[in-house]
């Protein structure tokens, strides 16, 4: 689950950025396949470079990289672990963000079936060199793949022709995949306003593309102009289509009307480079530099309290390493491992007498076998607190060994676990 997490934290900021440099430097322009290729091309990065494994290492002097576990908050009265609110939280938005993919997921079947009944009740016709379906309800005219949905009812016969060479550039240059594709990134990304900005976009884009299509087929400028200006037939049937009456008639006008745009302006593309650039070497930072656990691998579940451990057999060799390409795993993930460290370990008797409390460091070493060893006090306190702590992360199940170039490799690990005297309710102050 964490990894889902940072997968679509990086994938928003991906969207968001190249987004951003789209509407900054390039809707305005009125090279307009270029900009569809560019949204494509947004889109698919967002969705990809957050699955590439990019690594970065610094020059000079080597970053100092270690796998530190989140702290472990132990008191002699309530054992809570310090990140208890966290997984909480954790486990609300988890349950926020699939109940919303569910539910766009669900719209999105919903519209698909709502265009297969549409075709299944009225049939399809060949006009034109078109595959058309002469619908019975009040929708304004639209595509959707190789179809084309038309009222011949409300359509003027004086129109029909440029209504259906406007649909056509829809079909011909199949700008339904641009908008499946967009409904896909809003149903993975449903929470970011920026996917819904892209799929916006798209559909400006096609609409500008099919009227530079009607304008070269040799229709009248103006005379299109006053169409789309007087068109007010039909309702749209849903997200899922081209529709020639859209809420777009004064940018359509205008851009209709625009003088095309300097070839320099072409070279504006170029701005996504450093965008894609600086993404990378962010992802790569993240991965390299970040403090981290184990990402969770299953269902969160306790593991059971394993019997007192027969001698441990002598340790594997090999090289130890701090970052590992893929990263050791407790069973269950580091929430399981939370709540084992808090069932089995407990507050010395010395350390409660003596009022002994603070942080207890610990490091180990997850062995290429998945055995834990090799534990040291990095940091203690005493009173039994060091002893108590090593005790207990001996008494760790076997891990999912880390693995590097394809191979299992020893990964170490850094453990604090707080030791905290709960206040005497006599030493409060007075209120």
């Amino acid at each position: 689950m964490n990894a889902i997490l940072i997968y679509l934290l990086e994938s928003a900021l991906c969207i968001s950025l190249l987004y951003t440099v789209y509407w900054l430097f390039l809707r305005r322009d009125t090279f307009f396949m270029m900009n569809r290729m560019y949204l494509m091309g947004t889109v698919g990065f967002s969705i990809l470079l957050p699955l590439i494994p990019i690594h970065w290492h610094p020059s000079g002097a080597a970053a100092t990289f270690v796998y530190m576990l989140e702290p472990v908050l132990i008191t002699p009265g309530k054992i809570e672990q310090a990140a208890g609110s966290h997984f909480q939280w954790f486990d609300i938005a988890a349950i926020v963000y699939f109940t919303g993919l569910i539910i766009f997921l669900l719209r999105f079947i919903v519209q698909m079936l709502q265009l297969f009944f549409i075709v299944r009740r009225n049939g399809t016709e060949r006009r034109h060199g078109m595959r058309i379906v002469f619908v019975d309800r009040g929708y304004s005219p639209f595509s959707f793949f190789n179809l084309v949905f038309i009222n011949e009812k409300n359509v003027p016969a004086e129109k029909l022709d440029a209504i259906l060479t406007h649909e056509c550039v829809h079909v011909r240059q199949r700008h339904t995949v641009d908008l499946i594709l967009a409904e896909i990134l809003i149903i993975i990304q449903w929470f970011n306003p920026f996917a819904w900005f892209t799929g916006r976009e798209f559909k400006t884009i096609h609409e500008f593309l099919a009227d530079e299509g009607v304008i070269k087929a040799g229709i009248s400028r103006s005379e299109y102009q006053q169409m789309i200006l007087d068109e007010t037939m039909g309702i749209q049937v849903n997200g899922l289509t081209n529709n020639f009456n859209v809420s777009l008639i004064k940018k359509r006008i205008l851009m209709i009307s625009k003088v095309k745009s300097g070839k320099l302006s072409v070279s504006k593309i170029l701005l996504a480079v450093p965008a894609v650039l600086l993404l990378a070497f962010l992802f790569s930072a993240t991965s390299y530099g970040k403090v981290s656990g184990p990402q969770d691998h299953k269902t969160k579940t306790v593991p059971p309290t394993p019997p007192a451990p027969p001698p441990p057999p002598p340790a594997p060799s090999g090289k130890i390493y701090d970052k590992a390409d893929v990263e050791p795993a407790y069973p269950g993930g580091f929430a399981a491992l939370g709540d084992f460290i808090l069932k089995n370990l407990k507050y010395p008797e010395a350390a409660i007498k003596n009022k002994t409390q603070g942080k207890v460091l610990l490091s180990f070493v997850v062995w290429s076998d998945g055995s834990v060893g090799n534990v040291k006090v990095k940091q203690g306190i005493g009173s039994g607190c060091d002893e108590e702590a090593i005790r207990v992360v001996k008494l760790m199940p076997n891990w999912k060994p880390g693995q590097q170039d394809g191979k299992n490799v020893n990964v170490s690990f850094f453990l604090p676990i707080n030791f905290a005297l709960e206040k005497d309710k006599k030493d409060q102050p007075k209120k």
